[in-house]
């Protein structure tokens, strides 16, 4: 249950601007747990400070090559006075303490804030942004990076390559220098291959996790590794968990070992043991996430029939958990290359097998409502389809996002009639609204929308002069919504009509 949930969690995605501070922070610390809330709540005052000590340095008009030096600066001489390896975003506004991680995130942060493009890459053992105000590419990397000595990197990429076959992959073969950068490049970080903003907020945590690992952290490691992973599909991820896991195996069951034929062996003799299904499921789980990690989907799925078919007689239960977990893991997997149509067969065969499950109908939901928003469908059509997918699929109504849609296409339409003065049919459309917001009590941006519904009507009788019923309408609004700002000031402004 425990990694089933990391996978809904790593399946809920904020709907909002990349360029917004909060949805970055969202990126940087998801999750709703009240520590997480308060640390982005501390996160998102101490940026905005820090936005407004780079107005003060009176950046903005300036060249772009003259912004970066002076954001550099000021950054450098404020939130990144002391090298700690793992240090986290919240340690350089509280003390100064910095990673290559988390001093790539705030230059980043702070070059997005001047609408400056950049370039996030990790090269072998930390990541630095690219900027290019000159065409000259230049690498802004953290204050106490160095100068590398020759062989160092080639030294680090082996390392890894011997860390893989040790932790997830032991029948991994790499001969000579090339292969050895290719194999690390596939599992690591290409040192040429740009990152996301997201994959910089996976690297941060994967750092973390790190940093927990060598001070002998191993749950600490494992807990970052996997949180890390909920974000993207990355090999390295998976090397640093099960490395970590083994430290932990041998602290707490050093007399425990052997192979999975071993394990399958065991269990046909003592079906009873539930020890060795449970390894077994593990290792397949294992496994699969490194298939997935380098895109082999149809490899995991030869994977998951190799481990069924040598399960013991009576073990059909067993072998449904196996086939569930992959279904979870190809959703996670899909929707994170954007590839919603075959995530949405996934959780489908999911649904079908479990109607019932509250975790599956949130993922086929939240599937759905990503397909919708992505429909070139407008106006009728649009509603037309969202009302006929509500009748399909009933369970997903109690879902926010779904609301939304739906009180999103019935606030445009009255909207759009009262703008056109078709009086008649916007009354209709405003009635409907009105059952909407009975009928529907969720949604996040539910009061954006009553806003908008009852603006639109109020708006068109200002404009009759008939400020009356303009009166009427902000008042209506207000009783759903009596704490919006913009309806208690324009309320304020109509009684002097």
């Amino acid at each position: 249950m425990r990694l089933i949930l990391l996978l809904v969690l790593s399946f809920s995605v904020t709907q909002l601007s990349a360029e917004d501070l909060s949805s970055r922070l969202r990126q940087l610390l998801p999750g709703e747990e009240p520590s997480t809330v308060n640390e982005r709540q501390f996160l998102h005052q101490r940026v905005r400070e820090m936005y407004d000590g780079l107005e003060v340095a009176k950046i903005s008009g300036k060249s772009t090559k003259k912004q970066i030096s002076r954001i550099k600066s000021l950054l450098e001489r404020t939130y990144l006075k002391r090298y700690t390896a793992g240090a986290e975003l919240t340690d350089a506004f509280r003390t100064g303490q910095y990673d290559d991680a988390t001093a790539a995130v705030i230059m980043a942060l702070a070059l997005e804030y001047f609408n400056i493009e950049y370039y996030a890459l990790v090269d072998h053992w930390e990541a630095y942004l690219l900027v290019d105000p000159t065409g000259q590419k230049a690498a802004i990397r953290h204050p106490a990076s160095r100068k590398r000595k020759e062989g160092m990197e080639a030294t680090f990429q082996a390392n890894f390559v011997e860390l893989i076959r040790a932790t997830i992959d032991p029948e991994l073969e790499v001969r000579g220098e090339e292969q050895i950068t290719k194999v690390f490049g596939d599992y690591f970080y290409d040192p040429r291959k740009l990152l996301t903003f997201g994959q910089l907020a996976s690297y941060a945590l994967f750092q973390q996790g790190n940093a927990a690992y060598r001070a002998g952290n191993y749950h600490e490691a494992v807990a970052f590794a996997e949180r890390a992973s909920c974000r993207e599909n990355r090999p390295a991820f998976l090397v640093l968990r099960r490395a970590a896991e083994i430290q932990l195996a041998a602290k707490a069951q050093p007399e425990q070992s052997g192979d999975i034929a071993t394990f399958y062996k065991f269990w046909t003799k003592n079906p009873a043991n539930q020890y060795y299904p449970a390894a077994i499921l593990n290792h397949f789980d294992e496994q699969q996430q490194m298939l997935l990690a380098t895109d082999r989907p149809d490899l995991a799925r030869r994977l998951l029939d190799d481990y069924a078919a040598k399960a013991p007689a009576g073990s059909a239960a067993w072998e449904q958990e196996l086939i569930k977990l992959q279904r979870y893991r190809l959703i996670d997997h899909f929707y994170k290359q954007g590839r919603l149509d075959l995530a949405k067969q996934e959780a489908e065969a999911l649904y079908a097998a479990e109607p019932d499950n509250e975790t599956v109908r949130y993922l086929l939901g939240e599937l759905i409502i990503g397909g919708l928003r992505r429909t070139n469908l407008k106006g009728g059509d649009f509603e037309s389809l969202v009302q006929s997918t509500a009748e399909r699929y009933p369970f997903i109504r109690k879902q926010d996002r779904f609301a939304d849609l739906l009180l999103r296409e019935i606030a445009w339409k009255v909207r759009d009639l009262f703008a056109v003065d078709q009086l008649s049919d916007a009354n209709q459309a405003l009635e409907h609204f009105r059952r909407a917001l009975v009928d529907i009590p969720i949604g996040r941006e539910r009061s954006l929308w009553t806003l908008t519904a009852f603006y639109a009507a109020s708006d068109f009788y200002f404009r009759q002069k008939d400020y009356d019923k303009a009166r009427e309408f902000i008042a209506e609004a207000l009783r759903y919504s009596p704490e919006d700002h913009f309806l208690l000031h324009r309320s304020d402004l109509l009684t002097r009509y």
